[in-house]
Formats: structure tokens, sequence, C-alpha cells
């Protein structure tokens, strides 16, 4: 009623005269109130909507600022971030580029460096790093604390050692630990002409003669000899060459007792034996001679008949622990048995300088102007090579009694080299004469001729476990009576189907043509017998060699020798045990299909299959194909050829992918500075990694190189092998292990999964870390860390 009486009051004061006016009745004086009302809720909504819109603006502006703030501050935080990443990979390509710089002057540090940027950043960059520190041959150097000048330095104690004088000063070191053993001063001046095996003696040069200093017993031992004289040691004895009247004597180094005196003008080298049992002499224009010093008997042997040995400028006579004898000319190094009197080898090895045999006697190695070689008494080309990097190599190397170890001395530098793959127990003295790698690398299969039949084995790659040996293959049957298969002929193949589940094997003789030449196909898994398919349906046909299997093991692809000497490509389906294709042109000798079985390819040709249509393809630059695969899912396929390059292609063919250099040593045999001759190592097999990050390069001369597909650069230098012929290469299905075959070690393997790569690493260099001197030096702007567990002080 307040309400209506308000509205009422207003009404008169608008019609202020409305008493006068009879039409105005109080209906239309309701109306009119009501209108009022009604007006004024209209105005009060409008007005409560015109806050309520400037409300929700500013609600909106609020938010749109809060928004943009918000999305400033993520943009800021996201260019932080990647901003840092950046930062971070730069620093760890740099310290992966300074790891590289550093494996032949300072290789422990390397290898830290190595592990260190790949756990910095996992890049490509830093993956050859890491693989670079696991693959690297030099482990440690020793660098002498002593300034350089005229320091005097041995290896001593099996290279163990290392024996530094300067001046009257003498400190013998630890070349592994890097820490001093003992030291001690020389009781007058003079010069150190030479120091025995074990470091003890020391042979100094004074005004009144040449004496013997025991650095034990702290007093001279022996007798003194003439100032004329030079004094070297070898093994348990010293050598007094005497320039006044021309004679070399050898003595005792444990009692100064003469064992051997002869006219150095006859007698030119003469080379006591580390067990002080014999002496090698060299007479001018002679012979050599081994005398047994405790007989005085002259040792008859082989080396009694090489008049030329004495004669070079370079010649050098070596006497070992395991019975060999050497001597080094101008042009070779021949190794004699001493035992027995028989020549061992001649290896064709010329301007060598220095020469040691292992205790063993069964490795040799050498060193000239450029590389240091390894060689395996009885092979014909080097087990182990290393370049100098113009380093000149003071002394003979040494070889590590406990370990696969060789130190060479380069100035006042111990390096130490690590051997153990090259010269693996795991050699065979007599080869498999077929090994080969099932591409998933769960599997190797092994052909050994015994008697006239060859033995064929499967062996589990993760630890060489004998699975399983299978029947011997049926020997080929010659066309012509009059000529049967010679054993000694053959030779076997053995193949597997892209899957690694299945086996087909038999044995070619190429000498001639066959009526027969049968063919086992094996599954792995349920190891049986599926068939035998007989190659040779026709009266006669050319031999078998090269042999690929399809998928599955449905189709057989051959090429066989023709009368002309060309190869003949054949298509073969095994269930039907029948031939289903001759192609017209020839692929050529290397075969391989893709997984798919849509495509072969050959060395200038590929057909699609089972169209049979085949098309010219130059895969290679200009040389013949060593190798050729495919990747496991058929999108790659690379081609090796006979100069150690290789090319890689899609898996249609359409498109080159790229080459990857040779990046194998040149040859190993030079006379007089060049080379014998300018054959490179040719690409020898090849696989792709299942992940199909990496390819395995093998060659025929015993190299083994990984690369990045990616970036196509080489992943670190070149594996370590036992120095033949790689014959089939392999990866695990994870890609962290590679396998690898040759004839005298059916079963190599390299690690390449980085976690273990790096625990690799880190037990090599003894599990220390970098120091924080290091860290600071290579990694300033990152935060300190343990890369191995165990840091350096």
């Amino acid at each position: 009623m307040l309400y209506r009486g308000i509205r009422l009051a207003r009404v008169q004061e608008m019609f202020p005269d409305h008493e006068r006016h009879p039409a105005l009745t109080a209906t239309e004086r309701d109306f009119l109130i009501a209108a009022f009302e009604a007006r004024d809720t209209e105005r009060k909504a409008a007005a409560r909507s015109v806050r309520r819109a400037r409300s929700l603006t500013m609600t909106l502006a609020v938010v749109l600022v809060l928004v943009l703030a918000l999305s400033t501050g993520l943009v800021a935080v996201q260019q932080g971030r990647d901003s840092k990443r950046r930062s971070t990979e730069e620093v760890a390509r740099r310290v992966a580029g300074v790891a590289n710089t550093l494996r032949t002057t300072d290789p422990r540090t390397a290898q830290l460096l190595g592990v260190a940027a790949w756990q910095v950043a996992r890049l490509p960059e830093t993956r050859r790093a890491l693989l670079g520190s696991l693959v690297q041959s030099e482990q440690d150097t020793f660098v002498d604390p002593a300034p350089g000048g005229d320091t005097a330095r041995y290896q001593v104690a099996s290279g163990r050692r290392l024996l530094s004088v300067e001046g009257r000063v003498w400190r013998t070191w630890d070349v592994a630990r890097h820490r001093r053993i003992a030291s001690g001063r020389l009781p007058e001046d003079g010069i150190v002409q030479g120091a025995s095996a074990d470091g003890r003696l020391l042979a100094v040069s004074g005004r009144k003669g040449v004496r013997l200093w025991d650095t034990a017993a702290g007093k001279w031992r022996a007798d003194r000899v003439p100032t004329s004289s030079f004094v070297t040691f070898s093994g348990r004895a010293y050598i007094v060459s005497d320039t006044d009247d021309y004679r070399v004597q050898v003595r005792s180094a444990t009692d100064g007792r003469r064992l051997l005196d002869v006219q150095a003008e006859s007698e030119a080298l003469v080379a006591p034996g580390p067990d002080g049992r014999r002496v090698a002499v060299c007479p001018l224009g002679g012979a050599p001679r081994v005398r047994d010093l405790a007989t005085g008997r002259t040792v008859p042997g082989a080396w009694q008949r090489d008049g030329d040995v004495c004669d070079g400028e370079r010649s050098m006579l070596v006497l070992g622990d395991g019975h060999r004898f050497a001597a080094v000319t101008d042009n070779d190094v021949r190794v004699w048995d001493v035992r027995s009197g028989n020549e061992l080898a001649d290896l064709q090895d010329p301007g060598v300088r220095y020469a040691s045999f292992s205790r063993d006697g069964r490795f040799l190695a050498t060193t000239d102007a450029e590389e240091l070689r390894v060689w395996r008494v009885g092979t014909a080309a080097p087990v182990f090579r290393y370049p100098l990097h113009n380093e000149h190599v003071y002394g003979r190397p040494a070889w590590d009694p406990g370990h696969p170890l060789l130190r060479y001395l380069e100035g006042g530098t111990v390096h130490t080299v690590d051997l153990t793959t090259a010269v693996t127990p795991a050699w065979q003295d007599v080869p498999v004469d077929a090994a080969q790698l099932a591409p998933d690398g769960r599997t190797l299969a092994t052909a050994r001729r015994v008697g006239d039949r060859y033995r064929v084995e499967l062996r589990d790659t993760r630890d060489g476990r004998l699975l399983r040996t299978l029947p011997s293959p049926p020997a080929p049957t010659s066309s012509n009576p009059a000529q049967p298969v010679i054993a000694e002929d053959t030779f076997p193949l053995l193949a597997f189907d892209p899957s690694g589940r299945t086996l087909v094997y038999g044995v070619s003789a190429p000498a001639g043509r066959v009526s027969s030449q049968r063919l086992t196909v094996w599954d792995v898994a349920k190891g049986r017998r599926r068939t035998t398919v007989d190659l040779a349906a026709r009266p006669s046909a050319g031999a078998v060699s090269t042999l690929a299997v399809g998928r599955d093991a449905r189709t057989l692809y051959i090429s066989r020798t023709t009368g002309d000497g060309e190869p003949s490509n054949e298509m073969w389906d095994v269930s039907g045990h029948r031939r289903t294709r001759v192609f017209g042109s020839s692929l050529g000798s290397h075969l391989a299909v893709r997984p798919d079985g849509r495509l072969l390819v050959g060395d200038t040709r590929f057909a699609e299959v089972p169209t049979g249509q085949a098309t010219e393809r130059g895969l290679v630059q200009g040389d013949q194909i060593g190798a050729v695969t495919f990747a496991s899912d058929g999108s790659l396929l690379a081609a090796g050829d006979k100069a150690g390059r290789v090319a890689l292609w899609d898996g249609n063919l359409r498109e080159q992918a790229g080459t990857l250099w040779n990046v194998f040593p040149g040859p190993a045999v030079r006379t007089s500075g060049a080379l014998l001759d300018d054959g490179a190592e040719a690409v020898s097999t090849l696989a792709v990694s299942p992940d199909g990050s990496t390819l395995a390069v093998g060659g025929d001369q015993g190299s083994l190189q990984l690369w990045d597909i990616a970036t196509q650069q080489p992943l670190g230098g070149l594996l370590t092998t036992p120095g033949e012929a790689i014959d089939s290469v392999a990866f695990s299905a994870d890609s962290g292990t590679l396998y690898a075959t040759s004839a005298h070690v059916p079963l190599q393997r390299y690690i390449l999964d980085p976690p273990r790569a790096v625990a690799s690493v880190c037990e090599r260099t003894g599990g220390e870390d970098l120091s924080w001197e290091q860290w600071r030096t290579y990694l300033a702007d990152m935060p300190y860390r343990r890369i191995c567990g165990r840091r350096r002080a």
C-alpha cells in the first residue's frame, strides 16, 4: 500500500489538475500507475544489464590480460628451455669433438669425455664419440714428468715401468697407475747407455770406463770396461761392443761372466735371448747362426741357408720367448722355430726399425716410421695396425705378460695399446670353410670339411653354444664319370632366409658341370629338414656359385658358372622342386632379396619378382660389387664395391641416398716407401641394424667399420678384429650387439648398446671419473656429475 501511495503521488505531481477532469477515472489512474511501474522496472532492468555488461567486460579484460600474461610466461619458459637445451647440446657436441681430438694424446681422458658427451645429450655426434671411446685402441699414455732435454728413458719390467734418468737422478714410474715407485742418485757423473730388462742395472759411462750400477743395492756391479765400449742390455744378458779392438762380448747380467766373445769384424750383429740360454749372431756376408750358451754348440736350422739376411743396412736379429727367432732385413722379416729349425713365416714388412715377440712367441710386433703392426706368426697379413701419427718410436715394443697390451716409448711418453680382440684366444688353427650369420643375429652356421664331407653346425651367437650338428650335405655328382668331383675342389654353400628361421645349405663343385646339385632346406626353429632340392634337374648344369633365399624359404635364387665364365641366374620353387625362371640378362654373382620377396638385386641389374623383368642399374661408382644387402624392412639397400665404398639406395632402387667413402687403411705392404700395389680393401659383407640407424661394413682384409646412416658419418674408428677377411656380419634384435665372422674366429661380438658401452668404457678406465679440474676445463658450463662412479682427485 505504501508503494502504491507513492505511485499515486507521482500521478498527482504529473496531473495536478486531474480533479477538474472527470474523464480521468480511477481505473485510468491505476493504469497510469501500472505503466509508470513497468517503465521503472524496465529502466532498472536496463541499468542492471548495463552494469552486468560492464562487469563482464571488465572480467573478460582481466581474463584476457591473465591469458596474455600466462601465454607470455609459457613462451618465455619454453624459450628458456629451448635455449638451455640448445646450450646443452652445443656443450655436448663440443665435448664430443674434443674427445675425438684427444684419442692419441690423452686417450684416457678422451674415453671419459666420450661417455660424458653422451650423458649430457644423446645426439648423433655424441653417439659417435661414445662408440669412438669404446673401440679406441690406445688405452692410456704416461708422460714422464721430467723435462725432455738430455733425459734418458727406458721401458723396463715388460713395459709396465718407465725408468727415467735425468743427470745423476734416476726414477722408476708405474705407467699404469701414473705414480713414482722408486728413485735414487748415481754415485758419479756419467752417461747412461742402457738399462737391464728389470730396470735394476744401469750401464754408466764415465771418465774411467763403463760400469754397471745396481739401483736396488746401491753399488757397482761387475767389472769396469774401457771407455771405448758401448753396453746394451738384452734379456738376462748385456752386450759389450769395444770399438778399439772390434770385439763383442756377451755377459751375464747376474754375475758379469762372459758368455760369448767374438770379433766384431766378422760378427756384425749379436742378439742374446731373453732367457739367457741362446744367442744369435750375424756374420758379415754370411747366414745367421744360433748358439747354445750352455754347451757352446751351434743350433742347426733353416736360417743357416739364408745368406742374404746379414747384408742389409737394416738387418736386425730378435730372439724371443717361445723358441722363436726372427731376422729383419731391408724388405722382410723372416721367422723360424729354434727347436725344429723350420721357417715359420716370411713377412713382407719392409722398413722395420724395431721388433719384439710376445711371450708365447705366437705374435711379432714391428714398428716402422708410420705404423705399429702386430703379426700372428704364420699368417701373411698383420692382425693389427695402428698409425703412429708422426711419432718417433724409441726401442722395441713391450708386451705386457699379464694382459693383451702392447706399450711403446715415444719421446717421454709411454703409449698403451689394447690388443684383446687382435690376439684373441678364440683363434682356431684350422679354419672353417664357410661361416654365415642369420639376418636376425641369433644363429651362426659354419661348415668345415672333414675328409670328403662337410660338417655343418648351428650355434647360438649369444654364448657360442652348439645348437645342432646338421646332416652332412651330399656332394655334387659330376656329369662326366671320367672326371669325378674331388672334395678338395669343392666349397660349401650357406644361406639363411630373411627371417633367419630357415637355412639352405649344400656343396658346390665349381670345376665342372654336374648332374646332381642337391641343397638341404633346414627349419632352424623346429630342428628338422623341410625338404631337399636338386638344382641340376637337367642332364648337366653349371655349378652353383651363389645362393640367396626368398621370403619364408619358398623361393631360391642362384648364380651358376657358365662355360664362358659369366654367371647365369635362376629362380626355383622350393615346394614344387622346379625351376620357375631363367633370367634373360645376368644379374651377377652377388644376390640380395628384398625381405618382402618382390625384388632381386644383383651386381648391375635388379629384377622384379615373380615377373623376372630385369632393369639395368649401376649401384656403385664404377667398380665391381663386393657385397649387397637390404634393411630388414626393405626400405634401404646398401651396396659395397671393391674400392671400399658403399652406396645407399631407397628400397625400390629409384633414388640414391648417398655414398659412404672408404675409411679402410691403405695396403700394409710397402717397399722403399712406395706401395707394392694400389689395391684398396674391398667391401666383403654388409648389414643394417634392425632399428635402421647403423650400417656395419666388413672388408676382405679384416677391417670393420660402423656408420650412422642418418648422418652418413663413421661411428668411431675401425673395430679391432683378428685381422682376416670378414665373411659375415649381423646385428642382434635390439641393435645393441654386432656379430662378425671370419675363417679362424667364426664368432666375434661387439657391444653397441649405449648403457653397456658406457659400462665397458668405465671398466677399461678403472672406474675413475673426470677430475674436478678436467670437468672445469671441458665442461665448465655444466654442473659436475659422476659418469662412472668414482671421482678422480
